[in-house]
């Protein structure tokens, strides 16, 4: 039975120089270098890791507050560098939690660090799995959704247009949550 995915994706700012002078976060980040799938695009950076969505708030909103650049990288499977930026990073590979199974929708609330892999395996013992993934099981549920990730099938659809509804971490809003029913032109 396949399921109608809920996740969470974040965005925001900071840069090294600030997050060195000041402490933002309660989790320290760590200089870090990461590197794509292919080597071919790599970068030197500080990493924060929240583990709870307060951290991930705070991270953000104390970042948006000073004017500081954060920029979102998952497992590294892309092509290109486009989510490395060495003045700050955001991973949220220890947000990899199933929060909810609703079996009689067939509906699951994921945090957007989870790989593909361990939700397909968390899956298994509710008869549930995705309805579409890519070869590539190792994606960040949160970069998976946004990348629109799909697999093959001419009438299968990619995994975001499964996404029922999403909290969203901004800037300057906090957390906010969005669904296909309340605001369907936001995930459509």
């Amino acid at each position: 039975r396949d399921i109608g995915a809920v996740v969470a994706l974040t965005g925001g700012g900071l840069t090294i120089a600030e997050a060195k002078r000041r402490h933002v976060h309660s989790t320290e980040p760590k200089m870090t270098k990461i590197a794509n799938w292919s080597n071919t695009h790599n970068v030197t950076g500080l990493l924060y890791q929240p583990e709870t969505l307060e951290e991930l708030e705070r991270l953000v909103r104390d970042c948006h507050e000073r004017g500081m650049k954060l920029r979102p990288v998952g497992a590294g499977i892309s092509p290109n560098g486009i989510a490395f930026e060495d003045q700050g990073m955001v991973n949220l590979s220890k947000m990899n939690n199933v929060l909810h199974v609703d079996e009689d929708t067939m509906q699951v609330r994921v945090q957007a660090g989870m790989r593909v892999s361990e939700l397909v395996d968390a899956l298994k013992p509710y008869g549930l799995t995705l309805p579409n993934y890519a070869s590539i099981k190792e994606q960040e549920i949160g970069g998976f959704v946004s990348a629109g990730a799909h697999g093959t099938g001419a009438y299968i659809p990619p995994l975001d247009d499964t996404v029922v509804a999403m909290h969203l971490v901004t800037p300057a809003r906090g957390g906010i949550e969005i669904t296909r029913k309340e605001q369907p032109q936001l995930l459509d």
